[in-house]
């Protein structure tokens, strides 16, 4: 017997030989795709989907945003051979001027801050900018990697900023969301609210109305048609560098000439894991990556598979070991340019050994240890010791790291070819539509990534000029056989880690493909309360309660924003054939050819 009837939002898996684009926008997926038809590659694809997603999810990405962008090649690109693993980050830097005290703290933070600040200056507003990175990453990117012209990649998100598109609903319901904030300048006020309003969803082509009301941004496509042409330069050097840097300085902003052609997007290799047959791979850079990979190795110490997925033993198993791995976070993680972080130690199986030993396999042990939030708690609180296990021997002596949250207003892609390159990668505008920020006459509009920074100064995260806040895109890539495997990632805030986690278990550990994966029951243990799907076994969750657990149930018309929204992508290398899947909640689309 049914006594309700329920809305169960699901997609179709993708299946093809040739290429996949997942990301967060059909028309996004389709310029990826474009560039596959056309001959280029996995990176050309990710190149042109970045762009385009800047234009097309404005709340989430920006060309003046940041992000991270993995790559693992099947075939040799360029100077790059077969096996290369390698990151393009762009992630925030503050910019020079910026000081540990540079915000006033009026209280305890709520929402997406730790503090808050007078003014919400580290918000909203042009104080809460950080250097830009997604412009050069992308650039470089396509430097070290492309085969297409930069004017050919670019094409479809120049069209879609100077010729415009159907405003759809989340965006119209994102913008009416943010109205307040986004009036008090008057060129994003001029994009986003014209006549005062949020701009309207005409569907029908034959309306009257229909081209007068397409969403466009005639200046942004000026400025990607001038970076189509001339590469990173275009926006970090020349005239508008000086635009920028004088438009800063009116406002009370900290960018400058000097930060711009500071910038610069690097190439990393990759830190590395093994979680059973499989190599897992995330960036370097101060994000979520660290967490994923530390979280995959606790859980690897248990036999999840004979745990049966989403049973009892297996959630509280994974819940433990997420919220032991988020312990270390909240406790040890900032910039290592700036302080001493154990990285080592805390991705050593040794340790993971170690605190799987810890695990209480009976009852809710650490969610019940602390009153309060986690990310506080930690900060001054250590569990573990991962520094006996790291070769640094010297702990800096600073306040232990604690964990700004940041929001889920981010953007996530992947893309593969049909030689089995694979592509991950996590942008943001940080906030929802960034600072609110928009240069008048340039179209830019601008990351809040000072908010990340802990407002108070002595802390792993306070702020310092040139300096790395901790993040949590994670873009993750695994290999099978040495070969390129799994692409997945998210936008979902603190969320992400957790989401990285539970696709890569769904894949690797139980064999699902990419669409299950992400459509199955979801789970999350990233603060005081443990969200489970209410798909998930009730005899189940009773049990978890009884061991302890806080529990909140999610149905499926919450679901798209109380978790985060993955993507992935799987490819069967000895087949040669790609499988792609995308969140079954918002307009995401993966897409083949």
């Amino acid at each position: 017997m049914n006594l309700r009837s329920t809305w169960r939002p699901n997609k179709d898996e993708v299946i093809s030989k040739n290429g996949v684009v997942a990301s967060m926008h059909p028309y996004a997926s389709e310029a990826g795709i474009e560039m596959l038809r056309k001959g280029g590659n996995a990176v050309d694809a990710a190149v042109a989907t970045g762009f385009a997603i800047s234009v097309l999810e404005p709340n989430n990405s920006s060309i003046a945003g940041v992000g991270f962008m993995h790559i693992s090649l099947n075939s040799q690109i360029k100077n790059y051979p077969a096996g290369t693993n390698v990151v393009i980050e762009y992630g925030p830097r503050a910019p020079k001027a910026a000081k540990p005290d540079m915000y006033k703290i009026t209280g305890p933070g709520g929402g997406i801050s730790t503090y808050s600040v007078e003014g919400n200056h580290n918000t909203d507003g042009y104080q809460s900018i950080a250097l830009p990175g997604t412009t050069a990453g992308l650039c470089k990117a396509h430097e070290t990697f492309g085969e297409l012209p930069l004017e050919q990649v670019m094409e479809p998100a120049i069209h879609y900023a100077k010729e415009g598109y159907d405003v759809y609903w989340l965006l119209a319901l994102m913008i009416g969301t943010n109205m307040e904030q986004l009036q008090k300048f008057h060129g994003s006020k001029e994009i986003f609210l014209p006549n005062g309003f949020p701009p309207k969803y005409i569907p029908d082509p034959s309306s009257a109305d229909h081209e007068a009301y397409k969403f466009k941004q005639k200046d942004l496509g000026n400025l990607l048609e001038k970076i189509s042409k001339e590469g990173t330069d275009a926006l970090y050097k020349g005239e508008i560098a000086a635009a920028i840097a004088e438009d800063m300085k009116k406002n009370d902003g900290l960018i400058t000439m000097e930060d711009l052609a500071e910038f610069k997007a690097e190439i990393k290799i990759p830190l590395k894991t093994t979680f059973r047959d499989y190599e897992v791979y995330g960036p370097t850079a101060p994000c979520g990556s660290w967490t994923t990979l530390e979280t995959l190795n606790i859980l690897e110490n248990f036999d999840l598979k004979a745990m049966g997925h989403n049973s009892t033993k297996y959630l509280h198993t994974f819940v433990e070991g997420a919220r032991h791995a988020f312990a270390d976070r909240y406790h040890y993680l900032g910039d290592p340019d700036f302080v001493e972080v154990p990285l080592k130690g805390l991705l050593s199986k040794e340790y993971s050994k170690e605190i799987s030993k810890k695990l209480n396999l009976n009852e809710a042990e650490l969610e019940n240890s602390y009153t309060g939030d986690p990310w506080n708690y930690y900060s001054d609180t250590s569990i573990h010791d991962a520094w006996k296990y790291d070769t640094k021997s010297n702990k800096d002596d600073l306040a232990n790291g604690d964990y700004n949250q940041d929001s889920d207003c981010t953007t996530h892609f992947g893309t593969s070819d049909k030689y089995g390159n694979l592509v991950s990668c996590t942008q943001t505008a940080v906030s929802s539509f960034g600072s609110k920020v928009i240069s008048n006459g340039l179209g830019i509009l601008w990351n809040n990534g000072m908010i990340w920074f802990n407002p108070k100064p002595g802390n792993k995260n306070s702020i310092a000029p040139f300096k790395r806040p901790l993040v949590n895109m994670a873009p993750i890539l695994a290999k099978k056989n040495g070969k390129p495997y799994m692409s997945v990632g998210s936008p979902g805030g603190r969320k992400v880690n957790n989401a990285n986690t539970n696709l890569s278990l769904n894949i690797l550990e139980f064999g699902m493909g990419p669409q299950e994966a992400i459509s199955t029951s979801r789970s999350d243990a990233s603060g005081t309360t443990t969200l489970l799907d209410h798909r998930i076994n009730q005899n189940v969750i009773s049990e978890l309660k009884r061991m302890g657990h806080k529990i909140q149930m999610i149905d499926d018309m919450e679901a798209w924003y109380s978790f985060a929204r993955p993507s992935a992508i799987v490819i069967d290398q000895d087949n040669m054939t790609i499988y792609g899947g995308s969140d079954s909640f918002p307009v995401a689309e993966a897409k083949g050819y």
